[in-house]
């Protein structure tokens, strides 16, 4: 009697177990640094699409600026370059100086 107690723990806890590791492999699978290798080369301003930080952390022990160019072209920049630093810093000014978007509240009847 034992025994088939101690086993039928044994298989509940091994059971539990299961989903558990799926779910730290979901969680885990993108800790790793998405640029492979940087450009410090100018990209002109008209050619950039968007750009996207990714700060330190999260498996990457390097800040990362991933550029998406115009023509579809996704291009890894070192946020060491001078002109990004450049970029960087007159986005932040013009988000700092734009003024906050008005909240209207609507009365419900």
């Amino acid at each position: 009697m034992k025994f088939i107690s101690a086993s039928l723990l044994l298989m509940l806890l091994v059971s539990s177990l299961s989903p558990v590791q799926g779910v730290l492999e979901v969680y885990y699978t993108h800790l790793r640094c998405r640029c492979v290798q940087e450009s410090s080369l100018f990209i002109p301003r008209r050619f950039i699409d968007r750009i996207q930080i990714s700060p330190r952390g999260n498996g990457c022990p390097r800040k990362e600026i991933i550029v998406w160019k115009k023509n579809k072209s996704v291009v890894c920049v070192d946020p060491q370059a001078e002109w990004i630093q450049r970029i960087m810093e007159t986005l932040r000014k013009k988000i700092s100086s734009a003024p906050p978007v008005p909240v209207f509240k609507r009365k419900i009847p």
